[in-house]
């Protein structure tokens, strides 16, 4: 008994002594990984996406993303990331920013863009996942996860007991917690866009053709790690008037941009 309320004392303190306020939307979320330590993983994960995906040759394609991720970069405000751009060959329709500030877009996403703007849209998304430092929260809390699993053991819990904690808090706690990282990327997305200059009405442009019209289930919502189509979109439409705020104040302002289609 003492050695599991040790334990319980040892989690709490772990979780309150690595607390970090995420940039604009000012969340407390739990880090126990450095940022350098992230930045290093983010490094080599890129490198061997690169070796993986042939880089795409599409003039296009490679000067917009050039082009927004440039603009996109001034306002994230991180000189000390190694910005890079980079359009894979693939006909998935995905892109990421992984921590440092490597980014690379999918050819397959452009079937879903059509300017300047939508681009912005999922680029500043993605570095908003790398600003808000979402991969090493996630790790934290996988990490969190397996000390309580350890804390089952330790206190004598059976098998049974350590599989419903198991399940629970991958459904209770998990996998809402990715789709919490993912409405704050498009909050934190869609004003470092209006900052950059672009139009933040794109991006519900954007989100109707990449996240369909059909609402998900009960049970889509519940295992799902991303918000349904319609509930990102009315989400987006709620922070129009914030996001225009920031735009209408943008030194430089774009619209929509460059047409890609």
């Amino acid at each position: 008994m003492k050695r599991s309320v040790s334990f319980v004392i040892l989690l709490l303190a772990v979780g309150l002594c690595s607390c970090r306020t995420v940039p604009i939307s000012s969340r407390r979320q739990l880090l126990l990984s450095s940022d350098a330590e992230e930045q290093q993983l983010g490094a080599t994960a890129y490198a061997e996406y690169k070796k993986e995906y042939p880089v795409s040759r599409n003039r296009v394609q490679v000067d917009a993303l050039n082009r927004v991720g440039q603009a996109i970069q001034k306002v994230a405000q991180r000189d000390d990331y190694k910005w890079e751009f980079t359009v894979l060959e693939s006909e998935t329709a995905n892109a990421f920013c992984l921590p440092g500030g490597k980014v690379a877009v999918y050819s397959g996403i452009f079937q879903f863009i059509d300017n300047d703007a939508e681009l912005a849209t999922v680029v500043s998304h993605e570095v908003a996942h790398a600003l808000a430092r979402h991969g090493g929260e996630r790790m934290s809390w996988a990490a969190m996860q397996q000390l309580g699993s350890l804390g089952l053991k330790n206190a004598g819990a059976g098998p049974i007991a350590e599989a419903v904690y198991g399940y629970g808090t991958q459904l209770g706690v998990m996998l809402p917690f990715s789709r919490k990282h993912e409405n704050e990327a498009d909050a934190i997305g869609l004003i470092l866009m209006a900052k950059a200059g672009y139009h933040p009405a794109a991006a519900i442009s954007f989100w109707k053709k990449f996240g369909g019209d059909r609402a998900p289930s009960l049970i889509e919502q519940w295992v799902s790690t991303h918000p349904g189509g319609p509930e990102r979109v009315a989400k987006l439409h709620e922070l129009q008037p914030q996001a225009m705020e920031v735009y209408n104040q943008a030194p430089v302002k774009y619209g929509l941009g460059k047409k890609l289609k």
